[in-house]
């Protein structure tokens, strides 16, 4: 979960992280990632973040498109470089976003001091956190995000300068004010979750902090408005429990014919018009069958089940979020969908209990999507070792990752295991965030 979305990334200096925006340098870059020595400041500061978050939105999205084939096929010549037997990978040209600007239906803002010296910014970050040159910019100019999100996170900033209490800048400066996380759905319909360190706040303090919250978001029509205090880096429900303050507990969206019910803490992709591209691909490669049962690793909240549902046989699918999970279970009973179950914990330790349930199934598929970092080894050893595996989607938003080449070794290669190894077959990239640096890769395994 967060899962993070995204990111195959070009070789420039700065680097983006999708929600906290931190880049290695301080000064932006020109048209294709040239360093400027130009310092940021207040006149140049949203040109400045724009080059870190959103470094192609100077050029034509066909242009964008170009290189981001080249990198993903620099990706896959990396990839088949390794030590792995011979075999033909067909690369598939980039499946486009329908939308460009506006996409995200969700976005995460933090707070730091900004370029007029204030630490009550709320946005996104520039600059080094190892030479201690950190600036937090706001998203005021940014294309991919949506208007209303770039107003809630003005009115949350307002709400925090107001505020008495200090801004939590790092886990353990005695800070309180977090983070804000905006989502919303095609509709319009809004769910905004404030978070806080509960350090060094009385009871009294929190409480009329949560105060503050109703008041300043009072005139903002927003369906949930949630509170959750956490002294972790980054906790789920069960962590840290999200509070409702005002409003209704989720939001949904419509996928296809399909009716999702989203947590404050469930994954969910963030450009909605793209996913059933996303999904109608990975789907085709998983070989759907009446006969199959498919097996959705990291589930989220069972979309690319739901989705796929009429096509199998059965869709089970895990994740380690209970939140996730339980949306999941209710989007399947609220759609009439009765051939799909999910399993809440971590797939390493859940898999093979599942799997044992589905001896008798001639025909698995497997769809995994682990997120940037990969997935355990012993979870590749375990799909590995079962025989009605024949074919595998893995979904990677950083297929450059060295954990991701660490699972495309593990699947292929005949030394990692005694069971057949898998062979990489299809490569497929697909634009779910225009304007940046990263791109969505299924990548397809047989055997």
């Amino acid at each position: 979960m967060y899962r993070t979305i995204s990111t195959i990334l070009f070789p420039v200096r700065r680097t983006v992280s999708c929600y906290s925006t931190v880049s290695e340098t301080r000064s932006f870059q020109e048209d294709h990632g040239q360093p400027s020595t130009a310092p940021v400041n207040v006149e140049n500061r949203f040109e400045a973040l724009s080059k870190v978050v959103t470094p192609l939105a100077h050029l034509e999205y066909a242009e964008q498109l170009k290189l981001k084939i080249q990198k993903c096929r620099d990706v896959l010549t990396r990839i088949k470089s390794k030590k792995l037997p011979l075999s033909k990978t067909k690369f598939h040209t980039i499946i486009p976003s329908p939308v460009t600007d506006e996409y995200r239906s969700k976005d995460e803002f933090s707070i730091r001091t900004g370029v007029d010296g204030n630490p009550k910014t709320v946005g996104y970050f520039i600059g080094s956190f190892a030479d201690g040159d950190v600036l937090c910019i706001e998203p005021s100019e940014l294309r991919n995000l949506k208007p209303r999100h770039k107003e809630l996170a003005k009115v949350f900033q307002n709400l925090i300068r107001l505020s008495p209490l200090k801004a939590c800048h790092d886990l353990h400066d005695g800070g309180f004010w977090r983070s804000l996380t905006v989502r919303s759905n095609n509709e319009g319909d809004t769910m905004v979750s404030v978070g806080v360190h509960p350090q060094g706040a009385s009871g009294e303090e929190v409480e009329s902090a949560k105060a503050q919250i109703l008041e300043h978001f009072s005139d903002c029509n927003l369906t949930s408005l949630y509170f959750q205090p956490s002294p972790y880096a980054r906790a789920t429900h069960t962590m840290a429990p999200y509070e409702l303050l005002k409003g209704e507990p989720h939001i949904y969206e419509w996928l296809g014919e399909y009716k999702f019910r989203i947590s404050p803490d469930s994954f969910f992709q963030i450009n909605v018009a793209a996913a059933p591209l996303l999904y109608d691909r990975a789907l085709k490669f998983a070989k759907p069958s009446t006969k199959r049962t498919l097996l959705d690793l990291c589930c989220g909240t069972g979309t690319m089940s739901i989705y796929g549902s009429k096509h199998f046989r059965g869709c089970i699918g895990i994740d380690s979020v209970a939140n996730a999970v339980e949306d999941a279970t209710h989007n399947a009973a609220s759609n009439f969908i009765t051939n799909c179950n999910f399993v809440t914990g971590l797939i390493e330790k859940r898999l093979r209990g599942c799997l044992a349930e589905l001896d008798m199934s001639p025909e698995l598929s497997v769809i995994l999507n682990p997120g940037r970092g990969g997935c355990n080894k012993m979870t590749i050893k375990t799909l590995r070792q079962t025989d009605q595996i024949r074919d595998l989607v893995y979904v990677s938003c950083k297929a450059d990752h060295p954990n991701v080449f660490d699972n495309v070794f593990q699947l292929c290669n005949p030394s990692f295991d005694s069971s057949p190894p898998f062979r990489l077959t299809d490569f497929q990239p697909v634009d779910m965030f225009p304007h940046t640096n990263h791109c969505e890769v299924l990548m397809l395994f047989r055997r």
